[in-house]
Order: structure tokens, then sequence, then C-alpha cells
């Protein structure tokens, strides 16, 4: 019997310790944090599973003038709970999934509706840790807030929505479906944000490069940065899915969305989303 299959046999607890030993190093938060913001990084941050990636690809490609792809992500931007990167383009791009936090000078929040996050989320954690949960007890952990050190979803959204005002050189809130539906609306809005000069053709072609469609393309050549050498990893399970809003209404059942209704429902309220019925 694999080493593999043994992990998943483990009970949910031990599993839970192990997987936190053999995350992938981009996966640790604040706990394991190394990196200081600077004054002048722009951070870009998001609950998990948010379309975070969306976000860097056409961020960065603004803000360099250069198309990153999956074998320079890792060399150009900053993850918070990493240590520094030598050599970083000024002013650093720095990602991160952590709530509220004071000493982010310039903020760039994407939101996502948690009920396609969760989708995603069970995605993700079944490719890269051999999670065994089914979605419905996936879902539940979700709802407890305990997949992982973001906690629960609408404290980690609404804990920068209550501090907007307090983030020193700005905050710009980004919402996942606007983005898909009109990345290039976006794209300008960024642009503003970030005071930058830049000319349609160049907007065009970030937008073309951030593009769902461009990243697929891009795993297919390159999936040994997304894989790495784990033996958890899954391979044949893809990173980049479809980028589609709204498919919670065809996975999550009545009651789990009742359940989201009622636990997300400020938050979701203040952010403009449908409240199921």
């Amino acid at each position: 019997m694999s080493f593999l299959i043994r992990i998943i046999q483990i009970p949910i607890t031990w599993r839970s310790i192990i997987g936190k030993m053999i995350k992938r190093k981009d996966d640790f938060m604040s706990e394991n944090q190394n990196y200081i913001v600077q004054e002048d990084d722009i951070c870009l941050v998001s609950y998990p599973k948010s379309g975070n990636n969306f976000l860097l690809f056409l961020v960065a490609t603004l803000l360099y003038k250069t198309k990153i792809d999956w074998s320079t992500k890792g060399k150009m931007i900053q993850n918070v709970a990493t240590e520094p990167i030598k050599g970083l383009p000024s002013p650093h791009l720095v990602w991160s999934h952590e709530g509220y936090d004071p000493t982010y000078p310039k903020v760039i929040y994407l939101v996502r509706d948690p009920r396609d996050i969760v989708i995603s989320y069970h995605h993700h954690n079944r490719k890269y840790y051999a999670d065994p949960r089914n979605f419905d007890d996936f879902f539940d952990a979700f709802m407890e807030g305990s997949i992982g050190p973001a906690g629960p979803w609408d404290k980690n959204v609404e804990s920068w929505l209550d501090n907007r005002d307090k983030v020193k050189k700005g905050f710009l809130l980004i919402k996942y479906e606007d983005l898909l539906v009109n990345t290039s609306k976006n794209a300008h809005r960024i642009i503003k944000f970030l005071n930058l000069d830049r000319t349609e053709e160049e907007i065009n072609e970030a937008v073309d490069w951030a593009s769902f469609d461009n990243m697929k393309a891009l795993e297919k050549k390159q999936s040994i940065h997304l894989n790495g050498n784990s033996p958890f990893v899954n391979p044949k399970m893809p990173f980049v899915r479809e980028g589609k809003a709204n498919k919670w209404k065809s996975v999550l059942n009545q009651n789990q969305q009742k359940q989201i209704n009622q636990k997300f429902h400020t938050a979701l309220t203040r952010l403009g989303y449908e409240i199921s019925t």
C-alpha cells in the first residue's frame, strides 16, 4: 500500500496535522510570515479561491509591462507568508489571504461569491492534498471556517470592508464576477488606482494575457510549476478551471444554499450578492 493511500486512511484530525507538514510553501499564511510589508508595496488580497491568479496576472502585466507566467510568478510577486524574494521589481506586488492588516499600505481586494468559492476550494484540496472528503463534508467544514488559516469567509471579507478607509494609500474593491464580465473596465479601474499611464493596446494585451484561456494554455506547457513533485498532487486534475460564476446554482442543494444565506447574509448583502430563495 502506498504512503499516499495510508495518509488518506488516517482520521481527519491527523490528516490536517500532516497536511500542515506537507503544504506547498505558497499556502502558508500569517502564522509563518517572513516578509515585512514595505511602504510602497501594492497588496493584492483575497480569500482563498477567489480568483487570485486572475487578478495577479492582470495587475502584474499592467504594472510591469511584462507577461508573467507560472514559471515567473514566484520570482516577481511576493507572498506575504514566505521569505523575501531577491530582485523583486519595484514597486513590489504582494499577495495575501489575510484579514485586515493595518501595515498593508495600498490594497486591491478581490471578493467572490462564497457559494462558488466552496466549490473551487474543494477541487483545490482534492488536487493538492488528496483530500478524501466528499463535497457535503467539505461544505460543512467551510461553513465552520476550519478549512484553512483564512478562517470564515465573512469574517475575512468584512474585516477589510470595515477598515477600508484606514488603508493609508487607498483601497480598491473588485468583485470577481465583474472582473469576469468586463475585464477591460476593471483594468482601467486598476490603472487609475495605481496611477499608471498605459495605452489601450497595452491594456488589451494585459486583458488577453490574464484570460482563463491563456492561463489554461500556459498550464499545459508549465504544469511542473503548478504540480511540483509532491506525491499528494493529482496532475490529472487541472489547476485552472472554467473561470465561471454562479456554478453554485447547479451544485449546492437547497439546504446548503439556505445555510450560506443565513450565515453570510450581512456580507452577501453588503456586496450586492443574490440571496437565493
